[in-house]
């Protein structure tokens, strides 16, 4: 299953999904909007996408996704993107591979093979500011802990369903799963800025969200 939250990409989700339908032809692609004002669910519903409608926020979108992927008992995998166009889609059979030696693959722009396209260089310090603060309180060795862009067997999922704390995501999540004795794999892959709207994760609520997660880890 191919997960991806959104919350008003109606210029840009029709083409995320096109992108994950050609790189998995078979496999369910679920948007979950949250928070919208605009076309986004007609749009991912009309690129084939299955719709479903969360409460605002993208950890509640996540919450919502997990919980639904948790009740069916055909699910191999579940890959989570963003609607911005960052993830490239073509990039996940690479993370679904990856799966095969560990229970989450993260896909990471500062391992080899990846890259960070037209990313400023203080969000890229940022980033990797943040993977190393994360290292030292918990000992985790994951490089790019703000990347959405990840895969997990079953057993992540079903512990996501029941254990995800929707206020804090990214490198909290990671932390709790590697003390839960998941096992984490990194793999390189290149990301672009996005190219319009607004990111769930930018401007003051950054900063705000990175010294929450910080304390939670």
């Amino acid at each position: 299953m191919i997960v991806i939250p959104a919350r008003n990409e109606a210029p840009r989700i029709g083409a995320v999904v096109r992108e994950a339908r050609l790189a998995c032809p078979d496999v369910d692609i679920v948007v979950v909007v949250n928070g919208c004002s605009d076309e986004t669910a007609a749009v991912a519903k009309e690129a084939g996408a299955v719709v479903m409608h969360s409460e605002p926020g993208y950890g509640a979108a996540l919450l919502s996704a997990y919980r639904m992927a948790n009740e069916r008992e055909d699910i191999q995998w579940l890959v989570q993107l963003d609607a911005g166009g960052q993830h490239p889609a073509r990039s996940i059979p690479d993370l679904v591979r990856a799966l095969e030696e560990a229970d989450v693959v993260v896909g990471s722009r500062f391992v080899k093979g990846g890259s960070a396209q037209g990313w400023a260089r203080h969000r890229r310090w940022s980033i990797r500011a943040m993977g190393v603060a994360t290292r030292l309180m918990s000992g985790l060795s994951v490089v790019d802990v703000t990347s959405g862009f990840q895969a997990f067997r079953p057993g992540v999922v079903s512990f996501l369903a029941q254990e995800f704390d929707a206020e804090l995501t990214d490198a909290n999540v990671l932390v709790r799963l590697k003390r839960n004795g998941f096992s984490i794999k990194e793999v390189g892959v290149s990301m672009a800025e996005r190219t319009g709207g607004e990111s769930m994760h930018g401007g003051l609520r950054s900063a705000i969200y990175a010294g929450k997660t910080l304390m939670a880890v």
